[in-house]
């Protein structure tokens, strides 16, 4: 008995122990402070034949290799006429086979070693990734280079992928999230390379000689940056880069004259018809460009108004405070030389479609005319730092970011730098910045939805929805052919 009580008693003394060092709440919960510096681009650059530049990370957590090709080439630097040859192109430049390699060799080869080899067409840019073993890293860079070097788009790949890509357009009106942003990006940006759509008279003319021409243009060695990282010597892997490129020819490249002049759209809403029972919601104007002076005081700024998630002022008031949606928030993009698109967002029943949108632009007239308060920017701030950390947990990542970096022209201190200046945001820059890029009385409001109900409105907010502005119908365009739904 007296073991037993002398046990009991023991082990309450063991628990309080640990209860005292308990905090009573999270908040009271404290750590050390996280020390983390960034890695230098300028460790990982390499210098490989014939001008082909890269940057390699030797990694041998995993006995595997990834290496990417990033070329400056992508859909914008394309005729009006060849729209979609970019589709075409990711689809076949390894489907279409090498001068001496059928596609479906090269693909069944892949499949057997265990890798991958994948190619993406963006907007100014390509990639051609591959993923092996680095036991298979020979054969591997022997079809990466391959293709990279000699694609062959065979035709039976190239109608396949044409066909595909027809039908892709049939449907390119069912979705209304896919309409809301090509269509609000068309009233920002006007008629030009940045909104141009393939049709089914520009995917048809697509022949294998028009591909062989972009590839001949663009897809050279000093067009290329490689990103590198896995399980290899950095001296191995650069000597069998280089005797693979040694015969690669150079050449020279001049890209398209692009326009950043964009006409200025009429205030107002857009309407696109669509019979669905929610609408879809856009409201904003072009932003800025992520080499922007003012870039970091807007990261903060769009937190706190509506990219925060549900820290956000307008998720808090739209989604917890009303209950009207499930996806709202604001976001500004980029694209590489050009101004992106800032928008508040939206999805909610249709006869909430009003309330939402004057909701969303009361939050942002809000933080233009008020200032933001101290803990809303010590949120803000303190997730830009304490995040900054995740964005260097994989190796390949950083390469392909450092090699990203280079192509578009970005200080190579980018990183080194990023925290200092979220840092050095104040709650007066972040309402210099809300007035000057956020514009409600320049504001697009586009909404896709079924017109009545939403025009209709409800009890909060009754229609008409030109009380937000002049209301525009948009007649959608048939993607098959480029002219109006008839």
């Amino acid at each position: 008995m007296k073991r037993t009580l002398t046990a009991f008693v023991l082990l309450g003394l063991v628990l309080a122990g640990f209860g005292l060092g308990q905090a009573q709440k999270p908040s009271n919960l404290k750590y050390p402070p996280l020390t983390f510096n960034p890695p230098d681009p300028l460790a990982f650059k390499m210098a490989f034949a014939n001008g082909l530049r890269g940057y390699v990370k030797e990694d041998r957590g995993l006995p595997i290799v990834t290496v990417s090709a990033l070329i400056h080439f992508g859909g914008l630097y394309l005729p009006k006429d060849k729209q979609g040859l970019e589709t075409i192109m990711s689809q076949t430049l390894i489907r279409g086979g090498t001068k001496t390699r059928e596609g479906t060799a090269i693909e069944e080869r892949l499949d057997f070693l265990g890798g991958s080899l994948s190619f993406n067409v963006a907007d100014r840019t390509s990639t051609l990734t591959l993923s092996v073993l680095s036991k298979d890293l020979d054969e591997g860079l022997d079809l990466f280079f391959d293709v990279l070097m000699n694609p062959e788009f065979r035709e039976a790949p190239l109608a396949l992928a044409k066909v595909r890509q027809v039908e892709g357009l049939r449907q390119a009106n069912d979705q209304p999230g896919s309409v809301l942003s090509r269509e609000y990006e068309k009233v920002l940006y006007g008629d030009g390379p940045l909104t141009w759509q393939p049709t089914k008279k520009s995917l048809e003319s697509i022949t294998a000689a028009d591909l062989k021409a972009v590839h001949a243009q663009y897809f050279f060695p000093k067009n290329v940056i490689l990103a590198a990282s896995g399980d290899f010597a950095k001296a191995d892997l650069k000597a069998k880069i280089d005797k693979r490129a040694d015969g690669w020819k150079n050449s020279s490249v001049k890209f398209p004259t692009l326009s950043k002049a964009f006409p200025a759209p009429e205030p107002g809403v857009y309407f696109i018809q669509k019979p669905i029972n929610q609408g879809y919601i856009n409201i904003g104007h072009l932003g800025l460009e992520d080499t922007n002076p003012d870039y970091f005081a807007v990261q903060v700024m769009n937190f706190i108004l509506g990219g925060g998630s549900f820290t956000s002022r307008i998720t808090m008031k739209v989604r917890s405070d009303e209950g009207l949606s499930y996806n709202q928030g604001s976001r500004f993009t980029y694209r590489w030389g050009f101004p992106g698109t800032f928008s508040g967002y939206v999805q909610t029943k249709s006869s909430t479609v009003g309330y939402a949108i004057s909701l969303i632009l009361a939050e942002m007239n809000r933080i233009r005319k008020e200032p933001v308060t101290d803990a809303e920017m010590d949120t803000a701030v303190n997730y830009f730092i304490d995040s900054f950390s995740s964005q260097f947990e994989m190796s390949q990542s950083i390469m392909s970011n450092f090699a990203n970096m280079e192509l578009t022209g970005k200080p190579m201190d980018y990183y080194k730098t990023f925290r200092a200046k979220i840092q050095a945001v104040t709650k007066a820059k972040v309402q210099e910045v809300a007035q000057k890029y956020i514009q409600p009385d320049k504001a697009v409001v586009m909404i896709v939805g079924d017109f009545e109900p939403c025009n209709k409105g409800g009890d909060k907010w009754p229609g008409p929805l030109d009380k937000l502005g002049k209301l525009h119908r948009v007649t959608l365009i048939d993607p098959m052919t480029g002219e109006a739904v008839k």
